[in-house]
């Protein structure tokens, strides 16, 4: 009589393993919210749809102009730097997640239509004075500095003109890629413990 032993120790410890992670996949979200982070970054650098790998629609005359005239000539969505250097990544158990709460970040990234957000006119303020950089927008909201001079005696469109989209979130080719190395990885760690 021939008798075969199958240990199968090894792999139910692994199967156990494999089963923790996916009741706690902090270690592998850690790694995934950091990927799409850098992939952010990609595309403040290079310009592009983080998915598409398009190129930024270009920046419009006036805006080039108003740029150079106040000194700026940084990268598209990048004068302040502010936008750029408020994405954050988030993780959890159960989630990867990169954000911004920069308000300007939804127009930058969906676009938005002259007039989308209402008009605005000439604003006042220290006991009246008239101020030519300060518009109040419907609803009260004050809008400095771009409007510049835009708005002399009347209500105007906001924003001023159209603003394209210039998507910077997102998930690309190499992001994928990376991800699911990253993936790979960690199922492999699991049933192999190493």
């Amino acid at each position: 009589m021939i008798e075969i032993e199958v240990n199968i120790t090894s792999l139910a410890t692994g199967l156990t393993r494999l089963a923790e992670l996916g009741r706690n996949m902090t270690p592998l979200t850690r790694d995934i919210a950091e990927i799409m982070k850098g992939g952010v970054d990609r595309a403040f650098k290079d310009e592009v749809n983080p998915e598409t790998g398009e190129q930024w629609h270009p920046l419009s005359p006036a805006t080039l102009a108003r740029r150079a005239k106040a000194g700026h000539t940084g990268s598209i969505l990048q004068v302040s730097g502010q936008l750029a250097a408020s994405i954050q990544s988030e993780y959890g158990p159960h989630h990867a997640t990169v954000l911004t709460s920069d308000v300007r970040a939804p127009t930058h990234q969906f676009g938005a239509k002259k007039g989308s957000f209402g008009t605005g006119k000439r604003g006042t303020r220290h006991g009246g004075r008239s101020n030519a950089r300060n518009y109040t927008a419907r609803g009260g909201a004050t809008v400095g500095g771009w409007l510049s001079g835009r708005a002399q005696g009347g209500s105007m469109p906001l924003p001023w003109g159209n603003i394209p989209a210039r998507p910077f979130l997102g998930i690309g080719k190499p992001e994928e890629a990376e991800i699911e190395g990253s993936v790979k990885n960690a199922v492999r760690r699991a049933l192999t413990g190493g």
